[in-house]
């Protein structure tokens, strides 16, 4: 199965992905089984002159590391921030680790843990670890499917918006479950579909406080190597601990190189 690894040279549309999915499910549907270690790596400088300097840096990195056929470890982190003059104005980033041990052709188990901070909508940061297990319902020349089930826990640290709150930050600790469906999809000979939703709820709220998402991957190969891609994220969450939008809304779009 060929690895298609994109590297996103961002233009056009951006906004931050600071939240509280990652949506690392729509990194890692193929991996490549002949080459050990696969991954990408975009660093975006960006600097100007306005009444103060102003310099933002941004890298996001993939690797995966491939071991004896049947294990993979899989990193994933950005690390963002701007300074206008002598003063730091926004920084953020996440770190996300996991290893997958394949126990056959179509299932396998990974414990992972995860860390974000300063997030756009007032996230300090938060920490999370669990394990998840991952099945592979479809695999075919035009479609992959794979469907994912766990648990986890998560710590964060929230801003309270609240005009002279009490408190300045909020702090929320839970076990939550963790279920998933993704869907890679091939169509003609240029486009690449890869479509994921999330389902994260305390295992009392199943429904009644959920947290949703959605992810959808668009993909249009100009060559085998050299592709157009946009994306978008929506996490909504029905019950959040602090005074904020519901939905969160994030689009990318760039020139993705496939090695």
């Amino acid at each position: 199965m060929k690895k298609i690894v994109p590297l996103l040279l961002g233009f056009s549309a951006y906004l931050p992905i600071h939240s509280q999915m990652l949506f690392s499910e729509n990194l890692t549907m193929n991996i490549d089984s002949t080459k050990t270690i696969q991954g990408s790596l975009f660093p975006v400088l960006d600097f100007k002159t306005e009444k103060e300097n102003v310099l933002t840096i941004k890298n996001t990195a993939n690797l995966n590391i491939l071991i004896n056929h049947n294990r993979v470890i899989n990193f994933i982190n950005k690390l963002e921030f701007s300074t206008y003059g002598d003063k730091v104005t926004m920084s953020g980033g996440y770190v996300h680790l996991e290893y997958r041990y394949l126990l056959n052709r179509t299932f396998e188990v990974y414990p992972y843990a995860e860390s974000q901070w300063a997030g756009s909508r007032g996230m300090a940061y938060k920490v999370s670890s669990g394990l998840l297990s991952r099945v592979r319902m479809v695999n075919s020349e035009k479609v992959l499917m794979f469907a994912s089930a766990g648990v986890f826990y998560e710590f964060e640290k929230w801003e309270d918006p609240t005009p002279h709150a009490r408190r300045p930050y909020v702090f929320d600790r839970n076990v939550k479950s963790h279920l998933s469906v993704s869907l890679k999809q091939r169509i003609g000979e240029s486009w690449e579909l890869t479509t994921t939703a999330i389902h994260q709820a305390r295992p009392d709220r199943f429904l009644k406080a959920a947290r949703w998402g959605g992810a959808v991957d668009l993909k249009y190969n100009i060559t085998p190597r050299i592709g157009l891609n946009g994306t978008y994220r929506l996490i909504y969450d029905t019950d959040p601990i602090v005074p904020i939008r519901k939905d969160y809304n994030n689009v990318e779009a760039g020139v993705s190189i496939s090695f």
